[in-house]
């Protein structure tokens, strides 16, 4: 009889925040994660998203965390100051620039005003979410890696 092997996969991340509205705010409303989840009540307060059988977790800390003020050092641009964890969310290239233009107009905090052509293989625009964490929004497609235009 054989037996299935496991196959060793990263499931879920569980992050914390001070305000779990805020963090639905940008990655739901801004970003458009898959939301599978959402709780905010006087006890709980989370919100999950799916990407691909992987699910990013918030919930909203009992106590008042810091919120990081500094760009995480990542390999596809330069100028991060901290060796902190960060991540980049792959968004489909039709949806790329009204993604950017929600991030813009929302007042959160960006690297820079413009998209920047990365590692001469994709468009990336980085910005902090509620509670600084530095996130890459990008999409790759082989049209642009000859053209380096949007």
């Amino acid at each position: 009889m054989d037996k299935k092997k496991t196959t060793v996969n990263i499931r879920y991340i569980f992050n914390f925040c001070n305000d779990i509205e805020e963090i639905r705010e940008f990655y739901s409303d801004l970003v458009g994660l898959e939301e599978v989840s959402f709780k905010d009540d006087d006890e709980w307060g989370w919100v999950v998203y799916q990407s691909e059988g992987f699910q990013f977790m918030w919930f909203r800390s009992d106590e008042e965390l810091p919120v990081i003020d500094g760009w995480a050092n990542q390999p596809g641009y330069e100028g991060g100051e901290y060796a902190l964890i960060s991540w980049s969310i792959e968004v489909p290239k039709a949806d790329f620039e009204a993604i950017v233009e929600r991030l813009k107009a929302s007042g959160a905090k960006l690297l820079s005003m413009e998209p920047e052509w990365r590692q001469d293989s994709y468009w990336g625009f980085t910005v902090m979410d509620p509670m600084g964490n530095t996130v890459e929004i990008f999409y790759e497609d082989d049209e642009d890696n000859n053209t380096k235009e949007k």
